[in-house]
């Protein structure tokens, strides 16, 4: 009788399981797979971003084109030079709610508002106190013009200092 207990024991003896090394090492291969996936999906954000900021540039400078067919010169009475304020939030957002309120049509500075609108932003382009253009990081997009040469637009790519303005997204040829 002791004989028939023994295939009960060899079942139990052959049956598999994972060793705990054997989970870490899964557990290994995880992490370190989901660290590659996170890594990279926050370069392709960056990548999307700095496509969004440069398409919405051509379009403001497009914009600022038929301004100028219609009243022989571009947006302007901005006193903000690309490397004059390197906060963005401050000094960019005056600039920025002079070439808005000219695109959108609300007002001309020398002239009445003509209710003609140059440009339709998308709503996420739009500050939320609907006053200037945002960039998709949030920051207002900077504008100079002089109103006879074409504007100057660019926007800080989420740098608020002066170390960060290499990765700028210009309307003008990188140097």
């Amino acid at each position: 009788m002791h004989m028939m207990s023994l295939p009960h024991l060899r079942e139990k003896k052959n049956a598999t399981a994972f060793s705990l090394v054997e989970m870490l090492g899964v557990i290994t291969v995880i992490a370190i797979l989901a660290g590659l996936t996170l890594g990279g999906a926050g370069a392709v954000r960056r990548h999307g971003a700095v496509n969004q900021a440069k398409s919405e540039i051509a379009a403001l400078e497009a914009a600022c084109a038929r301004y100028y067919a219609d009243f022989n010169s571009y947006p302007s009475n901005t006193t903000v030079l690309p490397d004059s304020s390197f906060n963005p939030l401050s000094g960019y957002s005056t600039a920025g709610m002079v070439v808005f309120s000219n695109l959108l049509g609300s007002t001309r500075i020398s002239a009445a508002p003509t209710g003609k609108r140059y440009f339709e932003p998308k709503p996420s382009m739009v500050s939320s106190d609907g006053s200037h253009f945002v960039d998709p990081w949030g920051y207002p997009y900077g504008y100079y013009s002089d109103g006879t040469n074409p504007p100057a637009i660019w926007s800080t790519a989420g740098q608020t200092n002066r170390t960060g303005t290499n990765r700028w997204i210009t309307s003008w040829p990188a140097n």
